[in-house]
């Protein structure tokens, strides 16, 4: 069911499948939605109440000219708080990793399990635009087809991409979800500024609550040694590794992705 919570001073757009004794909260990849995780969602919801987000920026959700990555934050537990949880298990695929590890970072009292997917310490900008820039294209100018262009050749594993060139595997499909909300230029540079030079790799120690960290063998947006680097900086964190996927870890190894995860949120 869709809602929208107002959360810090915004609305947020939200999925909610509302059944299920413990709740799963998933927050999309940039440029993304709420639909976009919808294959995820689908992994899940026979046994978790799952709910995915708009972040800020993203969507149905206000769309501020200007916020941070610890607005992504203070957001997430506003949704938590919003909702009447007392806990959420919370994954963040790409952006949506930075986002889920600075609101663990912030707190962790209402994250149950955290689950970082295809993430990074840190970053100058966003993965996307420096893949963008080293393609020499600029992020807000950039049509949605070169941006898809970009993303394929870096993201997926050999094999996978071999199926996307036949035909046989439409990552656009995947990433665009079941509705579009695309972003204006003004809003993908907001959206890139807001990763600008973060970091959460100076406060790995204040994440208290049990972390699974997921790479993918041939992920090159968000390489798999720099998700390692994020579990060996947490204490306590696991590290699963992927194979024979890239960035679309979650389609192009459903299996494996669910299997890792539930095993996982079942301890």
């Amino acid at each position: 069911m869709k809602k929208f919570l107002n959360v810090n001073g915004i609305e947020i757009c939200i999925d909610d499948t509302e059944e299920g004794e413990n709740a799963l909260l998933l927050i999309h990849g940039l440029t993304g939605d709420k639909t976009t995780m919808y294959p995820i969602r689908d992994m899940f919801k026979d046994d978790y109440r799952v709910i995915t987000i708009d972040t800020r920026g993203h969507g149905e959700s206000t769309r501020p000219k200007e916020y941070t990555i610890d607005d992504h934050a203070d957001d997430v537990h506003g949704i938590i708080k919003e909702l009447g949880l007392e806990k959420a298990n919370v994954l963040g695929y790409s952006m949506g990793s930075y986002i889920a590890l600075r609101a663990a970072e912030v707190k962790s009292d209402d994250i149950d399990h955290l689950i970082l997917a295809c993430t990074k310490p840190n970053g100058k900008t966003s993965s996307v635009a420096r893949l963008l820039k080293e393609a020499d294209l600029d992020i807000t100018q950039v049509s949605q087809e070169e941006m898809m262009a970009v993303i394929l050749k870096a993201s997926l594993a050999p094999q996978t991409y071999e199926k996307a060139i036949n035909g046989e595997f439409n990552i656009d499909e995947i990433l665009n979800g079941e509705e579009s909300y695309e972003l204006n230029e003004e809003e993908k540079a907001a959206e890139d500024a807001s990763l600008a030079n973060f970091d959460n790799s100076n406060d790995y120690d204040k994440v208290t609550c049990k972390t699974l960290v997921i790479g993918a063998e041939y992920d090159g947006i968000n390489p798999p040694e720099l998700g390692r680097e994020v579990a060996d900086g947490i204490d306590g964190a696991e590290f699963a590794l992927i194979k024979d996927a890239g960035h679309m870890a979650f389609a192009e190894q459903s299996e494996e992705f669910q299997k890792v995860i539930n095993e996982f949120l079942n301890q």
